[in-house]
């Protein structure tokens, strides 16, 4: 429990300096975006409400709250099935390079989730099936990469980003359940406040 709270304590103090340092930079041409997403991976749903805050033309900070829903079906080297879900959130950085209409980005991302697994597993010879429930803390870094349009007209703008990333179940409690690395593809809709 210690640990689950130094880790929100630490991406807390990150959030908190980041902005500080957006406050304290050249003001000229900042804004702010708010929006929702949807991202998915082989093994899940994240929708999310986003906030992504511009230090300036070129870079932002990007923070993100949400679920995250877990089906692992049969792709868990630990266990027969594992489902479940939970919440938390993000922080990241990205940089922006202007292309056409719109702009390619490319980012740098921390999640820390808090899950509830509920799996079943093999027991032995007889083909009992045994179930079981797991707490975890996934630590998961992030690479992502993509292009958003700004919608005509408006203050708007829609993108479509790829990522690649790794799950660390940093605490569990309860039987192992899967980790390792995944890869994603969210939709993200923002508009300027």
């Amino acid at each position: 429990m210690k640990t689950k709270n130094n880790i929100f304590g630490l991406l807390f103090c990150v959030s908190s300096l980041s902005l500080c340092y957006a406050q304290d930079s050249d003001s000229s041409k900042k804004q702010t975006d708010l929006g929702v997403s949807i991202q998915v991976y082989p093994a899940g749903i994240i929708p999310t409400v986003n906030l992504e805050h511009y230090l300036n033309e070129k870079s932002s900070l990007v923070f993100r709250l949400g679920a995250n829903f877990v089906d692992r079906q049969d792709f868990s080297d630990v266990n027969l099935t594992e489902e479940g879900e939970g919440f938390g959130g993000s922080v990241g950085f990205r940089r922006h390079f202007p292309s056409g209409k719109g702009k390619f980005v490319a980012g740098l991302n921390l999640d820390v989730w808090s899950l509830n697994i509920d799996w079943t597993d093999d027991n032995g010879p007889n083909g009992n099936v045994q179930p079981g429930s797991t707490y975890t803390l996934v630590v998961q870094p992030w690479l992502e990469g993509g292009y958003f349009l700004r919608i005509k007209n408006t203050k708007s703008q829609i993108g479509l980003t790829l990522g690649f990333g790794r799950e660390i179940n940093a605490i569990t409690s309860g039987d192992e359940v899967e980790q390792g690395f995944i890869a994603s593809v969210l939709l993200q809709y923002q508009f300027s406040l």
